[in-house]
């Protein structure tokens, strides 16, 4: 390959490279992974705070069933102590029960409204426990292909840079230099063909003068006008 043939090359894979590495560092799955795995930790603090609610409730369920029970114990404690005899007695133990009666309703109710409300969180729960694990499993599936997608967008980065050391090995230092300091100064255009007596990418005519001196600079020249690295000739072998 001549050394004009190896510095289009070598911009052509530079070129490709750049494109290369920017879709795999904007890969717009990787973004939309970020999304989804910021909204599956949402959905993991929501569970949480459900989990904490429902504790809450059963904890206060489990307080409403000690509570009637020491009523119902108060019950029995007050009605085996009274003196069936005594009228004053028998009043005393008329309030008492009227009093536990009335918490016993109290009790009641408060234990409806809380079972309630703990099945309706329930429902909650396992509706969010089965999202999360739908959600979750789509996440899994995303990550895998988009890993799938780096790792293929890697793997042909490699090989284009394994290429272009290659390449370069062919070349002189003074080529080499010339080239990457073109390539830097030009982003990554630093190289053109000549077409007639146009150059590629600046297209600026070159005038008789211009072509003249340019039949003794053999295949590699610089554009009189640009400056840019001018290939001449992309035949023969080096």
């Amino acid at each position: 390959m001549s050394v004009g043939s190896t510095l289009l090359k070598l911009q052509e894979l530079d070129l490709s490279l750049e494109r290369d590495r920017k879709a795999l560092a904007e890969m717009p799955e990787i973004a939309e992974l970020a999304k989804k795995r910021r909204a599956y930790q949402k959905l993991k603090a929501d569970a949480t705070k459900l989990y904490a609610q429902r504790k809450d409730l059963e904890t206060y369920l489990k307080e409403l069933d000690d509570q009637e029970m020491d009523a119902n114990d108060d019950i029995r404690i007050a009605q085996r102590n009274v003196d069936s005899s005594d009228y004053r007695s028998v009043q005393q133990l008329e309030l008492e029960l009227s009093d536990l009666a009335k918490k016993l309703e109290r009790i009641a109710f408060d234990r409806k409204d809380y079972e309630a409300k703990l099945a309706d969180l329930k429902k909650k729960e396992d509706y969010l426990a089965e999202y999360t694990a739908k959600f979750e499993a789509s996440v899994i599936a995303d990550t895998k292909r988009a890993r799938e997608k780096a790792g293929s967008l890697k793997d042909v980065i490699e090989a284009s840079e394994r290429q272009r050391a290659s390449l370069l090995h062919t070349l002189d230092a003074e080529t080499r230099s010339f080239y990457e300091a073109a390539a830097k100064r030009f982003r990554g255009l630093g190289v053109e063909r000549l077409e007639g007596n146009v150059p590629t990418v600046c297209r600026m005519t070159l005038q008789a003068s211009s072509l003249d001196a340019l039949k003794h600079a053999g295949d590699v020249a610089e554009c009189p006008y640009c400056h840019r690295i001018l290939i001449l000739s992309e035949d023969g072998d080096e």
